[in-house]
Parts: C-alpha cells; sequence; structure tokens
C-alpha cells in the first residue's frame, strides 16, 4: 500500500465516523421531539373538554345555584353571573379551538 491509498482509508474512516456521529444526533434530537410529542398528546387527552351542550348546562346551574342563594346581594350575584358567562365562552371556545385543530390538515396549521 503506497501513501496515497493509506490517507485515503483515512479520509473515508473519517467521513463515516462524521457521518454516523451526525445522524446519530439527528437520531438524539428526533426520539426527543417524538418524546415530547407523545408527553403533550397525553396531557391534551387529560384535559376536561366540555362539549357546548356540557357547557350551558354547567352554566346554567351555577346561574341558577346564583339566583337561589345570592339574592340579597345583586351586585355580587351579578359579578358571579359575569364571571360564569365567561368561563362558559372560554370553555366553548376551547372546545371549538381543539375540534379545529383535529380537523385543521397539516397545510393550514402552518399557514396559520
Amino acid at each position: 500500500m503506497d501513501i496515497n491509498t493509506i490517507v485515503l482509508v483515512v479520509i473515508l474512516i473519517v467521513i463515516v465516523y462524521a457521518l454516523t456521529e451526525h445522524w446519530k444526533e439527528k437520531n438524539t434530537i428526533a426520539e426527543s421531539d417524538r418524546q415530547k410529542n407523545i408527553a403533550e398528546k397525553e396531557e391534551i387527552s387529560k384535559e376536561d373538554i366540555a362539549t357546548y351542550g356540557q357547557v350551558q348546562e354547567r352554566k346554567n346551574q351555577l346561574l341558577s345555584l346564583i339566583n337561589d342563594n345570592l339574592s340579597d346581594h345583586p351586585k355580587e350575584s351579578d359579578q358571579l353571573k359575569e364571571i360564569v358567562d365567561d368561563w362558559a365562552e372560554l370553555k366553548i371556545e376551547a372546545f371549538q379551538n381543539r375540534r379545529s385543530w383535529v380537523r385543521a390538515t397539516p397545510s393550514e396549521t402552518t399557514e396559520n
């Protein structure tokens, strides 16, 4: 073997080593991203997402409870009713956003 062949073999070994290290790094990053996605999906699946009907039913129950127990305090009663209305709107919005997110195609999610 002459010197040129030895240099070529060493260069090839270095290139192969560099590529395998790069692939290992990419694989580690991909695995980390995959674990984050799995954790995020599990967290989302544990969320308490109520349908429109469930939110309206709970809202009516709370408003009825406020009317029954706080009729002597109209100012506080009105504040609580406003809070319940805001809560109901947020729950409904969360439900609608989640549904639209689930149905969105990949191209729609990248455009927004």
